[in-house]
């Protein structure tokens, strides 16, 4: 089976070659449109206005007006096919810069505006969202309910047999690829669409449009009635060679359009609103029937795929029944789809002037929305559940993906926090430290950075254990201190979608975040960097206390060179308080530092483990130049590079 990165080159490959042949295919279309529509309107012209001239003159310009129609049938459909194949050419490529980390082409999908109500201090320090973030990466979400569903589990604890369940769906759909292609592609129908699968479930809930307005409801089929009833009679006029009967007739008709013609000006404005935020039958719809389609003919092992598989199906139904069959979802939404093509007629060039008549006699889009309100009425509560699995399975499918490409990637084994030998221990007559129940052993073998690409990405072994929860980085400058700190944050958000994380193996708690890396004074505020470091500290704090006396979880704290703006000595004695106490609330902590001193503080080298990054120099033809192998090593750095920069840089004193 060829790999991930392979199937996409090729599907790009293949697509490329749809669109050539379909554009060459269409400039040749758009010269026969052209040789057929000139000289047949030039022929008709000629042969109705010379009698003397035979009717061939006419009949062969008619032909040829057929054929330029047949062509410009032709040409739409194609333009049509083109289009979609270019929508798919434009995703795989997607495909194959989110695969290689080329984030030049991994831009912003439409959906990912949902996921702003979602940032966070936390988010910003371990980059969940904007620009080269996580979920720019992870999200192929087309729906909102699915980018909302990717957003809300990277930032919301649950439980780690609910993270199980999610790993065992996103495991059944690894090994389902073209499933998942023909998800992502049936998906490309709302891109660019004016409505969404949201806006249909909004439809859905909503109450009826007649509900306060059975006034409304009657006056539409006064206007109808009056005009079917005088039309028939002026027929029956005609008939009976009547004048009377027919001058009659032709009033009422009048009155009846009249009506129907003020009604149709006050009201019809919103209706169509209303049809543009169901969808297009033609698209809209046709994508969501594929997406549900594709999700009943999954044949679900895991939980979770079966929870989501029967919300399509329908529960209590049997699939070979009539009923089980007008159940599903499919059914539903192509009822709904056959009804919008009704909705549809007024924008179809050959039907504009029909859809007119109809709807000045019988008032036309009323009579398709009580058909509308009438499917509403028995699917409309079910929407809503039905978008919200879609949302599901498009987060299910985006880890699936995450775990095509990259198959030596682990899946975390996240163990239950809480002894439950000590669950019966009174927290009231016990102390802090006995407070503490949560697990600290964490250990995680070849980590590296999931938004780093495989080129780039250093791996390294991590080892916290509950005697020494502290892991204290340090090093030089530009040496992957940092790095490291949001490798760690972001594998652990990565784990919570179910998906593999860019480790080997991963084995530890299901931990709370919490951070404190990129920290910004407020001048706006009147608020400085080292009180709104303080600030954060603050907040970090209170949320460890609840997260691990309240709620019985390990909270996960990765701090970047904290207090920086204050003396040396002070920051020394703040800095060893701060971790202490984070330690004493139960906390995991990890964090860098270029103080080589505080890993000597007596509080610090009880609790942590010292660990160290490292430089090297070497000399080129360029000069001396200064490398980093990204590897973490036991115990304090035993280097430094601040003044040898400076000497780089041209900033060292020089001698007289």
């Amino acid at each position: 089976m060829k790999g991930a990165q392979e199937s996409y080159s090729s599907k790009v490959g293949e697509l490329e070659a749809i669109v050539s042949q379909g554009e060459e295919l269409s400039k040749k279309l758009s010269r026969g449109r052209l040789a057929t529509a000139l000289p047949g309107l030039l022929l008709l012209i000629v042969g109705f206005s010379e009698p003397q001239l035979p009717s061939i003159v006419w009949q062969f310009g008619a032909l040829l007006m057929v054929g330029f129609l047949g062509l410009a049938t032709w040409q739409e459909n194609l333009r049509g096919r083109i289009d979609w194949s270019v929508q798919q050419l434009g995703f795989y490529r997607r495909m194959i810069a989110r695969s290689t980390r080329s984030w030049e082409g991994l831009k912003a999908l439409p959906t990912e505006g949902v996921a702003a109500s979602y940032s966070s201090d936390l988010s910003k320090d371990i980059d969940l969202f904007g620009d080269r973030s996580l979920f720019r990466w992870f999200s192929l979400a087309v729906s909102e309910s699915g980018a909302r569903t990717i957003a809300d589990w990277m930032t919301r604890w649950v439980s780690f047999g609910e993270i199980e369940r999610r790993q065992q769906a996103v495991r059944e759909l690894v090994g389902q690829r073209s499933w998942r292609e023909g998800f992502w592609d049936a998906a490309l129908g709302f891109r660019g669409c004016d409505t969404s699968p949201e806006k249909l479930a909004q439809w859905g809930a909503s109450p009826s449009f007649f509900e306060n307005r059975k006034w409304l409801q009657i006056a539409t089929w006064i206007g109808p009635v009056l005009a079917c009833g005088a039309i028939g009679m002026v027929m029956l006029g005609v008939l009976l060679k009547q004048a009377m009967l027919f001058n009659v007739g032709f009033v009422v008709f009048l009155v009846g359009v009249a009506l129907n013609l003020l009604i149709t000006l006050g009201i019809i404005g919103r209706i169509h609103d209303m049809f543009v935020q169901i969808g297009s039958a033609n698209r809209e719809l046709s994508s969501l029937v594929e997406l549900f389609r594709l999700a009943e003919e999954l044949e679900p092992q895991s939980a979770m795929l079966r929870e989501l598989h029967s919300c399509f199906i329908g529960s209590g139904t049997t699939a070979g029944t009539q009923a089980g069959a007008q159940d599903r979802a499919t059914a539903a939404i192509r009822k709904l789809q056959w009804r919008m093509g009704f909705a549809g007629i007024q924008r179809n060039p050959l039907f504009f002037i029909p859809y007119w008549i109809l709807q000045l006699i019988t008032l036309w889009d009323f009579r398709v929305l009580e058909q509308l309100e009438n499917w509403k009425a028995r699917y409309g509560s079910r929407v809503g559940g039905w978008i919200d699995s879609l949302g599901k399975l498009e987060a299910l499918s985006s880890g699936a993906a995450v775990g095509d490409e990259n198959q030596t990637w682990g899946y975390p084994v996240w163990s239950d926090q809480v002894d439950r030998s000590l669950a019966d221990r009174s927290l009231a007559n016990s102390s802090l430290a006995d407070r503490s129940l949560a697990s600290r052993n964490l250990e995680v073998q070849g980590l590296g950075h999931p938004l780093l690409s495989d080129s780039k990405r250093v791996i390294n072994d991590v080892r916290i254990v509950e005697s020494h929860p502290l892991l204290l980085v340090t090093g030089s400058n530009m040496a992957g201190k940092s790095t490291l700190l949001r490798s760690l944050g972001i594998n652990i958000v990565l784990g919570r979608l179910g998906s593999p994380v860019a480790a080997q193996q991963w084995r530890g708690p299901n931990c709370e975040l919490a951070s404190s890396i990129r920290v910004q004074d407020s001048l706006q505020d009147g608020v400085s960097f080292f009180m709104a470091e303080l600030k954060r500290l603050r907040a970090i704090v209170d949320a460890t206390r609840e997260n691990q006396v309240g709620l019985g979880r390990t909270t996960m704290v990765l701090l970047d060179e904290i207090l920086q703006g204050t003396n040396s000595r002070e920051r020394q004695i703040a800095v060893e308080q701060v971790l202490e106490q984070l330690v004493e609330l139960g906390a995991m902590v990890v964090t860098s530092t270029h103080d080589l001193e505080l890993a000597g503080c007596p509080g610090i080298e009880r609790i942590s483990q010292v660990v160290h990054f490292r430089e090297y120099f070497e000399k080129t033809g360029e000069g001396e130049q200064m490398r980093f192998d990204y590897k973490m090593r036991p115990g304090v750095t035993p280097t430094t590079n601040a003044l040898k920069l400076l000497e780089m840089v041209g900033l060292a004193k020089r001698s007289v």
